[in-house]
């Protein structure tokens, strides 16, 4: 079954029904990035999906070509990834993007998933996917000249492991998504910070493009 914005329930706004099923919605969006090839720039697509109660990216991938086969295999892997880490989706929001197969819906169905599309040209409809966009391109992207389809993965597996295990998002009371335990909405306890005992470690990515950090044991 495929759900429009206006069917949400209770004379909601959207908003308010989003956050009232954060914790079984998940969030699929898709964006482009040139890298240079020996053909010169190429396009490639960047498919990924988010937990919405989390902000944890549960997958995100690149490819030359987003075909139906591809996009539905990702799929399978999101259900998969998504069991193994308990959570249990019940809609994928995504947009109305050609690119992807109506098979994509029948094997969401078949998890027990129901697809929620936007409206079009309403890319607030999916607000926390396009941030993740935003964030991904002017925190990392925009700053690297990539060459070739395996750097871009590598590049796109490095910032999504930043984002999930280390950066704050205001969504979540700038708690951090690996962290977050999404029942309770608390992050992991810790003990207060005492600068005379404790001291502060850095963590660089990508050549410290990106950088963390957190107190020493």
């Amino acid at each position: 079954m495929v759900y429009c914005l206006h069917q949400n329930e209770g004379g909601l706004t959207w908003r308010e029904f989003l956050a009232r099923h954060a914790e079984v919605f998940l969030c699929a969006d898709m964006f482009r990035k040139k890298v240079w090839t020996f053909r010169g720039l190429t396009s490639t697509f960047i498919f990924f999906v988010i937990h919405l109660r989390t902000r944890k990216v549960i997958l995100a991938t690149a490819t030359f070509s987003p075909i139906g086969k591809r996009l539905k295999q990702q799929i399978r892997h999101v259900i998969w990834a998504c069991a193994e880490q308990g959570i249990k989706p019940r809609y994928l929001l995504r947009d109305n993007d050609m690119l992807y197969p109506e098979d994509i819906d029948r094997i969401l169905k078949s998890s027990g998933v129901d697809t929620v599309k936007t409206p079009f040209a309403a890319p607030n409809a999916n607000a926390n996917a396009e941030k993740f966009v935003q964030s991904c391109k002017s925190e990392c992207l925009n700053h690297l000249l990539i060459f070739g389809l395996n750097r871009l993965q590598h590049v796109i597996y490095s910032y999504t492991d930043f984002f999930n295990e280390h950066r704050p998002h205001q969504g979540i009371d700038n708690k951090i998504s690996a962290k977050y335990d999404a029942m309770f909405g608390r992050q992991e306890s810790s003990l207060p910070f005492n600068s005379n005992t404790m001291s502060v470690i850095r963590r660089d990515f990508l050549g410290g493009l990106l950088k963390s950090y957190h107190k020493a044991a």
